[in-house]
Formats: C-alpha cells, structure tokens, sequence
C-alpha cells in the first residue's frame, strides 16, 4: 500500500498524499470515525514531521482496516452481481 512505502522509505510527500486520498472514503463507506481521526494524524505527521511515536503502528491500523473494507465490498459487489 502506498502509504506503507511512503513511511518505511520516509517520503513523507507520498505518505501525506496517500493518506489524503483515502480520508474521504471512510464516511462513504461506513469506516469508524476514529479511523478517519486516526489518518487525519499521520496526516499531519507527515506534513511537518514531528511526533513520530505511534505513527507506524497507526499506518498498520489504518491499511488493516482498508483492506477489510475492500474484502467485504468484493463480497457485497459478488451478492449483488448475482442478483442481477
């Protein structure tokens, strides 16, 4: 995931953007507004750079539940293709 490569190679300028992208998506798919929160802060590490304490596992957090939310969208996209 991008915003994993943007902090394991310190390009902060990825990981700003990445984590930019993705905040918007979580209210349209009903991911907890903590998570939002949570991005909002490696968010804003990534922009100055301070604090580093607790960011990566905050990325780990934050790509754990997106792939969830992928997972279970492919499954409700599968029921609804069989549907039709």
């Amino acid at each position: 995931m991008a915003m994993k490569e943007g902090l394991d190679n310190k390009d902060w300028n990825a990981l700003y953007k990445a984590v930019h992208k993705m905040i918007p998506s979580f209210s349209i798919v009903g991911i907890s507004a903590k998570f939002e929160d949570m991005a909002k802060k490696v968010q804003e590490f990534a922009s100055n750079q301070k604090e580093l304490e607790g960011i990566p596992e905050m990325v780990l957090q934050l790509e754990t539940v997106c792939e969830h939310a992928c997972e279970e969208l492919q499954v409700e996209y599968c029921e609804i293709e069989k549907t039709n």
